[in-house]
């Protein structure tokens, strides 16, 4: 096992190797699954930054196998949402649609990000953007203030039309360009950060276009399936992807999907967002932590 996995010619550290590796990757996919099922996320704000910073992988190859690996699960728990109603197709189509685009994108401008900087330069840039992007959302999630169900939400009295009714959520007279611009933006992190699916959708579909908690979890998987597809295609393209990562992650997440899928359609709206925001802001503490290894690390070796 540890001539197969030298193939592949991995910075791990010393205590994840061979049987060890596939086993702390296995229970590593396991949890993400269950988080897919429950929050409607894809994978990647948790795949991306702590397969850096706990197995050691670079960031581009982290970002092209969480992308291969969250088409995976986003499938899984696509299906299972779909069969308890909680997506709505009309804005799924649309957002999935725009993301692709800019997915490709933003794989481009990653890439050429890392080229200019370096690879030191370039991890220490993307655990920054981690740390912002994920403790915005968080904020933004674990806010006390619910969504437009009474009144219009953001898109509804956006001024730009031309408009569309989503009637699986009862909305009617969304902006179509909100909504593309919402899918511009998703897909934009998407490529850039392996990011973008359901950690900034659910923030973004509950906040901004007024879908209920639960069809914001379902919507927001159906729309990671299209842009993971895109952006993993553009880093296989240039070698950023590892099917052994992949697997071993994908195998044991598809038993975890189900797990979050059936607990999410048991728990109340609010108390999913408290629990979603609690976990993004785990990540951000373990990112802050290796971000400030790195940095002193730095100044050591300046002095």
């Amino acid at each position: 096992m540890n001539e197969v996995l030298s193939l592949f010619d991995l910075d791990f550290p010393a205590y994840f190797q061979g049987p060890g590796l596939l086993v702390a990757l296995a229970g590593f996919g396991l949890l993400v699954g269950v988080l897919t099922g429950l929050f409607g996320v894809g994978g990647g704000f948790l795949i991306t930054p702590l397969l850096r910073v706990a197995f050691g992988v670079p960031y581009l190859l982290a970002i092209g196998s969480g992308l291969s690996f969250t088409i995976g699960t986003s499938s899984s728990g696509a299906s299972r949402h779909l069969r308890l109603g909680n997506i709505e197709p009309r804005c799924m189509l649309i957002l999935a649609a725009t993301s692709m685009v800019a997915t490709v994108a933003g794989a481009t401008l990653n890439g050429f990000l890392e080229n200019a900087l370096g690879k030191d330069n370039h991890t220490v840039m993307m655990h920054i953007l981690f740390i912002v992007m994920l403790s915005i959302t968080a904020w933004l999630v674990a806010r006390n203030r619910p969504p437009h169900r009474s009144g219009k939400s953001l898109l509804q009295r956006f001024p730009l039309g031309p408009r569309i009714d989503l009637p699986r959520a009862k909305l009617t007279g969304v902006s179509l360009p909100g909504i593309c611009v919402v899918g511009l933006l998703i897909g934009l992190l998407k490529g850039m950060m392996g990011i973008g699916g359901g950690v900034v959708f659910m923030p973004l579909l509950i906040l901004v276009v007024g879908l209920t908690p639960h069809q914001a979890v379902g919507t927001s998987l159906g729309v990671v399936i299209f842009s993971s597809i895109a952006g993993a295609s553009k880093y296989a393209l240039t070698g950023n992807v590892n099917l052994c990562i992949v697997m071993a992650l994908l195998v044991s997440s598809v038993f975890g999907v189900q797990i979050g899928a059936f607990i999410c359609s048991r728990l109340h709206g609010a108390r999913l967002r408290k629990y979603f925001a609690l976990v993004v802001l785990l990540t951000v503490v373990v990112l802050a932590a290796d971000l400030a290894v790195k940095l002193l690390g730095a100044r050591a070796q300046g002095a």
